[in-house]
């Protein structure tokens, strides 16, 4: 131990220690756990800022995304337009299970027919048939978000070959009236064959109308427009442009539905001379007569049905 040294005011201080203390060593590798535990923070609190930024515009549920026209192709005929006799008879066994019976006679150049069909209503179904490439199998998962929906489908998916059908769609609500999404559409129907396209779409929903505007990426673009006149009254129109492979063509198609006591009349007109009318009149509770008409001014071509659906 070093002796005191006597300092000109006649103190005494102990010699500073020649060996100082051990320090306890310092690890000189390299600390990745910290800056990778900084990122996820970073993301968790941006995404909790935009959650909460969306939480605040109260944001409503746009529908799904295959559902922006569905005003609009419900003022259409496309579904409703027949040609000589039918009779339709629908027996609904349970909510979600029931049958029909359809005859159909006297339509220009095809014989009569008889089909029966049974449908299940329900969140999952299949068809299959005896007649070959008729049998379908289809999955689809949607998800409805408070903003959002989200959609999944899969159309005869063969896992062993990787062939099918696959769709996936989004769509988002940016303010109270805005929604844009987009769709992706994988096609294989074979496994040296294979095709995807991406389409877009626009939606702005107002007070009583809607307008849409659609892209899809085979080259087609689609714009929509819905008015809701009144309770008893809709009118939609629809305009398609096609520039694939050169082409340049263009069909626009105004519809209306209106709606009766007793009856509901459907009327149509589109820009390559064809007119069309649907007329059904409710006689009682569960049977409907119907009149329909369509005049195609562009090939010289008419057709006039009768028919009646009953559902028991």
């Amino acid at each position: 131990m070093a002796s005191p040294l006597k300092t000109p005011l006649g103190s005494f201080q102990p010699i500073p220690n020649a060996h100082p203390p051990h320090q306890p060593a310092v690890s000189t590798m390299p600390v990745t756990e910290k800056p990778l535990l900084g990122l996820v923070e970073h993301v968790k609190n941006a995404y909790a800022q935009v959650d909460k930024l969306r939480t605040n515009l109260n944001l409503p549920n746009p529908g799904t995304y295959e559902g922006v026209n569905r005003e609009v192709k419900h003022t259409f005929l496309t579904n409703h337009v027949f040609d000589g006799a039918r009779c339709d008879i629908t027996k609904v066994l349970t909510p979600s299970f029931q049958v029909t019976h359809s005859f159909a006679m006297g339509a220009a150049g095809s014989a009569s027919t008889y089909n029966f069909g049974t449908a299940f209503i329900g969140q999952q179904a299949s068809s299959f048939s005896n007649t070959p490439g008729h049998s379908m199998l289809q999955l689809e998962q949607d998800y409805n978000g408070r903003d959002y929906n989200i959609n999944l489908k899969a159309v005869n998916p063969l896992l062993i070959e990787g062939t099918g059908i696959f769709i996936g769609s989004i769509l988002q609500s940016l303010s109270q009236h805005v929604a844009v999404g987009m769709e992706g559409v994988y096609q294989r129907p074979t496994p040296g064959q294979a095709e995807k396209t991406l389409s877009y779409v626009a939606k702005y929903t107002g007070r009583d109308y809607i307008a849409t505007a659609q892209w899809q990426g085979f080259g087609a673009l689609q714009a929509a427009y819905y008015l809701r006149y009144s309770d008893k009254v809709d009118f939609g129109t629809e305009i398609q442009i096609m520039t694939a492979g050169g082409r340049r063509e263009a069909v626009a198609t105004v519809g209306g539905k209106f709606e009766f006591r007793r009856s509901t009349f459907r009327g149509q007109v589109d820009t390559t001379g064809k007119v069309s009318a649907v007329l059904e009149e409710k006689i009682v509770p569960g049977f409907s007569f119907l009149i329909s008409g369509e005049m195609d001014h562009g090939k010289g071509q008419s057709r006039f049905g009768v028919g009646m659906m009953w559902e028991v």
